[in-house]
C-alpha cells in the first residue's frame, strides 16, 4: 500500500537569499515532485519570492505589525491544514507554534546554525509543542539550545544537486562576460554580507596576498548590512576592482561558480553551508574556516584547505597555496565533488526529512 501524501508547511524568517532559504525552496520543490502538498509561510519578503513564483511554489508572506502577521499566519495555516509544520531556525518557531495549536499538525524544528546569540530565544511553551528538533550538522545538533524534554532527532545534513562540469567554451564565455581573461585566477564568495561570514577577515587576507605579489580576483556574491563597512575597508586597504568586486545579490550563482577557480568562506560560525556544498558540487577547491559543521564537510587537504577563524595571515597563506598549485586545485576540486555526490545529495536530505515527518505524524496520531 503506497504511503499517503503529506501536507507540509515550512516557516522561515524571510525570503532573503541565504542558504537556509534556498534549501527550503529546493525542499518544497522536491517534496511537491514526490506528490506531497508543500508550501512556505515567510515572515518577510525577499528576492527569493520571484524564483518561488517561477517554480509555482505556494507561499505566503506576512506583512504589518505583529498582531496582523500572527492573524495572517493563522489564516494561512488553517487554509493549508498541514500534517507537518516545519520551522527553520528560532525566529519562525513562534509562528509555527500558532499553526500547531490551530491545526494539531506535528511540529519539526531545524536549527541551521549561525543564530546562536543573535536570534530570539524560543519560549518554553514553543519548545513544548516541538515533536522533533533537528540540526543540519552534528555540531549544530549538539548545540541546539532546547530544554531536555524536547525530542531530538538524528542530524539531517543539508544536500544539493551535483551539476555536470561546464563545457570549456561556456566557462570561457562566462569569464569573458566578467571581464576576466582565461589566465586570471578567480575566487568566489557566495555569502550574505553579514558579520558572522567574516568578510572583513577575507579583505585583510586579500591585502596580504596582493602584497606578496599573488594575482587573484575575488567576487563577493550577496548583500547585507555590512556592505558600507566592507566597502570602506576595501578602500582603506587599497583593494581595487582587479582584486575585489562587490556583485551584490546574484541570480546566476551557478554560472559564477562555473567561471571561478576556487571558493573561500571566512565564517566565524556555520551550520552546514549550502554555499560550500554548491561550490564543492561544482568541482571547486574550497578554503574554509574550522568552525561549526564545516569540519564534517571538508577534510583538511583532502576536500579543501581549512584555516582558523579570524586569522587573515592563515587565510592569505591558503589562498596563496592554491594560487601557486594548479594540480592541487584540480585534486581538491575533484575530491570535493565526489564527496558531495556520495554523501550530501538533495535527494538524501529530502528522504531523511520525509522519514522524520512520517515518524512524528505517526507518533502524534497514536497519542
Amino acid at each position: 500500500m503506497p504511503a499517503r501524501t503529506l501536507r507540509i508547511v515550512h516557516t522561515v524568517s524571510s525570503l532573503q537569499s541565504g542558504g537556509m532559504e534556498h534549501l527550503v525552496l529546493r525542499l518544497v520543490e522536491a517534496q511537491r515532485r514526490r506528490g506531497h502538498e508543500a508550501a512556505i509561510v515567510a515572515l518577510r519578503d525577499g528576492p527569493l519570492a520571484e524564483p518561488a513564483r517561477a517554480r509555482a511554489l505556494p507561499f505566503t508572506v506576512l506583512d504589518g505589525p505583529k498582531p496582523v502577521r500572527v492573524a495572517q499566519a493563522a489564516r494561512a495555516f488553517l487554509r493549508y491544514q498541514p500534517d507537518v509544520l516545519h520551522a527553520h531556525n528560532p525566529t519562525s518557531l513562534h509562528y509555527a507554534t500558532v499553526g500547531a495549536l490551530l491545526t494539531r499538525a506535528a511540529l519539526v524544528y531545524t536549527d541551521h546554525g549561525q543564530t546562536r546569540g543573535v536570534a530570539r530565544v524560543p519560549r518554553w511553551i514553543e519548545w513544548r509543542m516541538v515533536d522533533a528538533a533537528v540540526g543540519c550538522s552534528r555540531d549544530t545538533a549538539d548545540r541546539i539550545a532546547a530544554p531536555t524534554f524536547v525530542p531530538r532527532a538524528a542530524p539531517i545534513l543539508n544536500g544539493v544537486d551535483v551539476p555536470g562540469p561546464p563545457a570549456p567554451e561556456r566557462r570561457a564565455g562566462l569569464r569573458a562576460a566578467l571581464g576576466c581573461p582565461d589566465a586570471a585566477l578567480i575566487g568566489v564568495v557566495p555569502a550574505n554580507l553579514v558579520a558572522i561570514k567574516g568578510h572583513d577577515v577575507l579583505l585583510r587576507a586579500l591585502a596580504r596576498v596582493r602584497d606578496r605579489g599573488v594575482a587573484t580576483t575575488v567576487l563577493l556574491l550577496g548583500d547585507g548590512d555590512q556592505r558600507p563597512r566592507l566597502g570602506a575597508l576595501a578602500d582603506a586597504l587599497g583593494l581595487a576592482d582587479d582584486r575585489l568586486r562587490f556583485l551584490g545579490f546574484c541570480r546566476n550563482v551557478p554560472d559564477l561558480l562555473a567561471a571561478a577557480d576556487y571558493m573561500v568562506l571566512a565564517s566565524r560560525d556555520e551550520g552546514l553551508p549550502l554555499a560550500v556544498l554548491e561550490a564543492m558540487a561544482a568541482g571547486l577547491p574550497v578554503v574554509v574556516t574550522a568552525v561549526g559543521g564545516l569540519l564534517e564537510l571538508v577534510e583538511p587537504d583532502v576536500h579543501g584547505l581549512v584555516v582558523p577563524a579570524d586569522d587573515p595571515a592563515a587565510l592569505a597563506a591558503a589562498i596563496e597555496r592554491l594560487a601557486g598549485d594548479p594540480a592541487l586545485r584540480r585534486r581538491l576540486g575533484a575530491a570535493a565533488c565526489d564527496r558531495v555526490r556520495a554523501h550530501f545529495s538533495l535527494a538524501s536530505t529530502a528522504d531523511a526529512y520525509e522519514r522524520l515527518y512520517r515518524d512524528v505524524v505517526a507518533r502524534r496520531s497514536a497519542r
